[in-house]
């Protein structure tokens, strides 16, 4: 055995953990991964304005299904719709969206970038969380007031007292202040025209979203109207829709405290209802204003659904459905909500025209809820029989798509709706979800080559941007490869998250693996073949550190000493940190010493995992500044259990192209990994064992006091193994810096 400085200089990495960072433990997995979107389209949501739809899901919100539907029946959106329609969307599924918290944050940054004035008050964040949350200040109106800034910034650069005046009484907005501060004395005096004018019509913006904060409505009505006006002024459209939104406004607030009881409007409210109304069809009727046609239309949906709600609600139905309205139907199919009668068993709109009764019946199968004691996902049985029955009386390509979405493969007419799908082309609104839909099941009925070629079938470009489309279609590219190299290139899928998520270095989206993924790759891929995965040049760089440190540690766990060596040689070269460890774990002159120094070293990496771990992991990180020792509360720490089943095996059988020898290889590594345990247990069964059998080995009160230490944040708590390690450590090694550094076990 080599000196204790040699010993001791191998491990040197690993024993400078850091100090305890947080009292909590335990690990915490945060959210499940997310590989498609639920609610609704990809993003940028162009492609799915413009008719490229993507594939279709039933828990889609109803506004994008009825876009759906529209597209698949053939009806034309023009370029302007589309606009709107994204526009909206976007708004709708923003980070601001009715949570004005983001646009607050970028009004603050921006108004300290181009007014740093020393005379000038700080933002009070909290006052101004609280100020603008009590007068319902919209997230817009901050983004408005950013932008502004940013304009007055440039055309008045040499007049910063006229700066210095509008951002103070922006302050006064924003802190539901409800009197703006009188002129400075003699700041007129030097201006020129053009800029007295800014000036007032900035002013006048002012007082009047004042008055619209204080809730004074008709001092805000007149001013917005005044404004409006005025043909030089240069919000005069945008005041003309604020006099409608202020009077909605007003009847919004205004409501009797019982209005969610009664369900009725009184007289008054009624009156104010209906003069938000007349202030909205003013702006309706002004071809000058369309610009903001869009925004009124949403208002008058408020309106109309305490007017009228049951005709209104059917009435869009119908609206939806027409060409050429503009701005009007991103408005008109936001009207078009969970709460509509679609989410009923019945649906009761007399008088619909037959087009319009059509998207009201798809939409209430579509998104109908699943029956009691089915199967997860399964759909009714009557959805799929009238769906088929709609489809072959109409022809109309949307009952196609739900025929094809809640049909078994094992049902009679699935050959015929195949048939018809593959005469889609795949380009149409409704062929992807067609295209895809039918290599589910022809692989579900044994159609493996008829499978294969429709998915080949389907052009790359479609995809492209459309992260959930390409995740589905990489799931059954798994499903269907014939190759290790096919399936491993298809293991990955990109991350989708509610909001948009920072790109890679190379532009594209980072890449993970969901539970089920995760769990099946793990007990059916023998270490060799991760090996082979983790150096795919396709593999992103995060998810190919982490892969390729899990190599290390399942090769570390399962006893392979071939692949333990010729993986440490490869991550010295990747991780300069660990760099002479793992060269001297290669320099040992036995497989015995070769593997208890390996998993010596990954018993202080609290990063490094044996599992091919789900989702974005800690260690799926590039930064040369990760702390690969650092042990974290709330985080994954080490391992937990395998388990002996899969959460979910999503392929069902072993990849059919596995040799004999790969299959036995992975189930026998996937059955190491279960006896193992967790990495606590495991930490402290090895360091404990070693002791017994080398109780003058300097690393033997190392090992005790690491696997003592994992069990701190490690996967469960209370470990028969940890305490007695702990024992064990204190007992033998009682006066070493270790046990001292040890006083607890938990």
């Amino acid at each position: 055995m080599k000196n204790a400085r040699t010993v001791l200089g191998l491990v040197g990495l690993a024993v400078l953990l850091p100090p305890v960072i947080a009292d909590a433990c335990g690990p915490d997995f945060g959210p499940e991964p997310r590989f498609y979107v639920v609610d609704n389209p990809d993003r940028p949501f162009s492609h799915y304005a413009a008719g490229r739809l993507g594939i279709l899901r039933r828990t889609f919100d109803p506004p994008y299904l009825a876009f759906a539907f529209r597209s698949m029946m053939g009806i034309p959106t023009t370029a302007e719709e589309q606009k709107h329609l994204v526009a909206g969307w976007t708004d709708a599924e923003s980070r601001y969206g009715p949570d004005p918290s983001w646009a607050r944050d970028q009004w603050a940054a921006v108004r300290q970038e181009v007014a740093p004035f020393k005379d000038l008050p700080q933002v009070d964040a909290n006052s101004l969380v609280y100020a603008s949350n009590d007068a319902y200040i919209h997230g817009d109106a901050f983004l408005h007031a950013a932008v502004t800034a940013r304009a007055l910034a440039k055309e008045w650069k040499q007049r910063p007292a006229l700066l210095l005046e509008w951002v103070g009484n922006q302050d006064t907005v924003f802190s539901k202040g409800c009197t703006l501060a009188a002129p400075a004395p003699g700041i007129e005096e030097s201006l020129t025209p053009r800029e007295k004018a800014r000036r007032q019509a900035e002013r006048d913006y002012q007082a009047a979203s004042m008055h619209l904060y204080c809730g004074r409505f008709d001092e805000a009505a007149e001013a917005f109207q005044s404004i409006a006006s005025t043909a030089d002024a240069p919000y005069r459209t945008l005041a003309a829709y604020l006099v409608a939104r202020t009077r909605v406004r007003e009847a919004l607030f205004l409501q009797p405290d019982d209005f969610y009881e009664e369900r009725t409007l009184d007289e008054a409210s009624l009156a104010r209802f209906t003069r938000a109304e007349a202030a909205i069809q003013k702006v309706l009727a002004d071809p000058k204003l369309r610009e903001v046609h869009g925004p009124a239309r949403r208002l008058l949906t408020l309106v109309r659904l305490r007017l009228s709600a049951d005709t209104w609600r059917c009435e869009l139905f119908s609206r939806v459905l027409e060409k050429g309205t503009g701005s009007g139907l991103e408005a008109e199919l936001a009207g078009i909500s969970p709460g509509s009668e679609v989410e009923g068993n019945a649906v009761t709109c007399p008088g619909l025209k037959p087009r319009a009764a059509e998207l009201v019946e798809w939409l209430r199968l579509m998104t109908a809820p699943e029956e009691p004691g089915a199967p997860e996902g399964a759909w009714p049985a009557k959805t799929y029989a009238t769906a088929v029955a709609r489809w072959k009386k109409s022809a109309h390509p949307p009952w196609l798509v739900l025929a094809l979405l809640s049909a078994r493969a094992d049902a009679p007419e699935v050959p015929a709706l195949l048939a018809d799908a593959e005469k889609v082309p795949v380009e149409s609104p409704a062929g992807m979800t067609l295209a895809w839909r039918s290599v589910q099941l022809l692989r579900a009925r044994g159609q493996l080559a008829e499978a294969r070629a429709r998915l080949d079938a389907i052009p790359p470009e479609l995809v492209r941007e459309q992260l959930s489309v390409d995740n589905a279609l990489r799931e059954e590219r798994l499903h269907l490869a014939n190759s290790w190299d096919e399936a491993l290139r298809n293991a990955a899928q990109f991350l989708v998250e509610e909001f948009v998520i920072a790109p890679q270095p190379d532009g594209s989206a980072p890449m993970g693996l969901s539970g089920a993924r995760a769990s099946f790759l793990e007990s059916h891929v023998p270490t060799r073949r991760l090996r082979e995965w983790a150096a795919l040049p396709s593999l992103p760089p995060e998810l190919r550190r982490q892969l390729s440190w899990a190599v290390f540690a399942r090769a570390a766990v399962v006893g392979d000493d071939a692949m333990l060596t010729a993986q440490a040689t490869t991550l010295a070269e990747t991780e300069p940190k660990a760099r002479a460890e793992l060269l001297a774990i290669v320099g040992r002159p036995t497989a015995e010493e070769r593997l208890f120094d390996a998993r010596l070293l990954i018993m202080g990496l609290p990063v490094v995992s044996a599992r091919v771990e789900p989702a974005r992991d800690r260690l799926a990180n590039v930064s040369p500044k990760l702390d690969l020792t650092e042990d974290l509360s709330w985080y994954r720490n080490g391992w937990c259990v395998p388990g002996t089943k899969n959460l979910e095996d999503p392929l069902k059988t072993p990849l059919p192209f596995a040799s004999p020898e790969e299959r036995a290889d992975a189930a026998s590594e996937w059955k190491a990994l279960n006896e193992a345990g967790s990495s606590v247990a495991f930490f402290s069964r090895v360091a404990l064992d070693w002791a017994k059998a080398h109780p003058q080995d300097p690393r033997s009160p190392i090992a005790l006091f690491r696997a003592v230490r994992s069990s701190k944040r490690g996967c469960g708590q209370n470990t028969p193994e940890a305490k007695k390690a702990f024992a064990y450590l204190h007992k033998h090694y009682g006066k070493t810096e270790w046990a001292r550094r040890s006083p607890y076990v938990y």
